[in-house]
């Protein structure tokens, strides 16, 4: 394997219960394994874009958007993003334990209205993608879990690591392809 380069990819997120952390550390050790140099760090923990490559930047959704400190990032940033090569992710729990009579439905309204954000931030965002989450239901009031899960609704860890792993694989062959 070659040497990294020195100029890193940024992998950012913003997690509430550190599961967005989770999937951002895992997108970080397909591309490091694929010979990236990474940098894999919340995004209060970035002052600037400006020595990066590549970023990739997720967050979870709560009530159908991104966290606060996720959409700040791209509003401080977006100058510095338009001239790098960039994609996104989210972890939403509507596409994995919601009730299946509605989960189509939900999944696609949290991300055509998360896609809408960031494009209206960043227009040249090359793909976002969502992928189900995790939820065990801790922040939920007893009584508002207990009605979920009449209606069908269930609580879990539903990220599908092989997705997640095909999406980052994707993504390094494509910086590959353009000797990002």
């Amino acid at each position: 394997m070659s040497e990294p380069d020195p100029m890193p990819v940024l992998i950012t997120y913003a997690t509430s219960r550190g599961s967005t952390e989770e999937v951002a550390e895992r997108i970080a050790s397909r591309l490091h394994a694929d010979g990236f140099a990474v940098d894999c760090r919340p995004v209060d923990h970035v002052y600037s874009v400006d020595n990066y490559k590549a970023v990739i930047i997720g967050s979870a959704i709560h009530h159908a958007r991104w966290l606060l400190d996720a959409e700040r990032f791209l509003d401080v940033e977006c100058m510095g993003l338009q001239t790098k090569p960039l994609w996104s992710f989210s972890l939403g729990s509507a596409s994995a334990g919601t009730p299946g009579w509605i989960r189509g439905k939900v999944a696609k309204r949290e991300q055509r209205r998360v896609e809408r954000m960031i494009i209206s931030k960043v227009p040249k965002v090359r793909e976002h993608r969502l992928f189900a989450g995790k939820d065990d239901g801790r922040a939920w009031s007893s009584p508002v879990r207990g009605m979920y899960r009449c209606m069908g609704g269930r609580f879990g860890d539903f990220r599908d690591w092989d997705a997640i792993d095909k999406w980052a694989d994707a993504i390094a062959k494509e910086m590959k392809a353009e000797g990002v």
